[in-house]
């Protein structure tokens, strides 16, 4: 059988650090944010302005030119390039969930969907996001952001046990 050749940890930090050098370099070093709060501002700017100063929380959104919307446009183009030099073609619904939930799409992107609501509300119940407390606060070596990024990998590999039980043993 012919495994897939996935990227290996090493080309994949270097990718990543070549990333997050530009965005340093380009913008300062990255700073938490909200993507749809900093979408919003971006859009109601230009019709509400008046509404958008007298928020507070806009004002501590970055503007026009941010780092966020060049984080953003690299991750869809990483992923671009990551599905393109990889051997094996990638399904919509892995092997794994077709044998414990069945091959419905459907429900598939569903359950990926809620799985983003959950991450999405306990990010902003902790007043944080993943984004900025994971990415940018490991890259300055805060232990904040190193904690996080244990925490959330530790809670993953948990829930991928946990969902895939019954088929899952030696995968993970």
């Amino acid at each position: 059988m012919n495994k897939a050749r996935y990227w290996g940890w090493v080309p994949t930090s270097i990718a990543l650090t070549g990333v997050i050098l530009f965005i340093f370099a380009t913008f300062g070093p990255p700073a938490s944010s909200s993507g749809f709060v900093t979408t919003l501002k971006g859009i109601l700017q230009p019709i509400a302005p008046d509404y958008v100063a007298g928020k507070e929380h806009y004002a501590m959104m970055p503007g026009p030119g941010s780092w966020l919307m060049t984080f953003v446009l690299g991750m869809a183009i990483g992923g671009f390039i990551g599905g393109r030099t990889m051997k094996k073609k990638i399904h919509d619904v892995p092997e794994i969930w077709v044998k414990n939930f069945g091959g419905s799409r459907k429900k598939r992107y569903i359950a990926t969907f809620i799985g983003g609501v959950l991450i999405l509300f306990g990010a902003r119940l902790a007043g944080g996001c993943t984004l900025g407390l994971f990415i940018s606060g490991s890259t300055q070596l805060a232990i904040s952001g190193l904690y996080f990024g244990v925490i959330i990998f530790a809670v993953a590999m948990i829930t991928a046990r946990i969902v895939y039980k019954k088929y899952g043993k030696g995968v993970l």
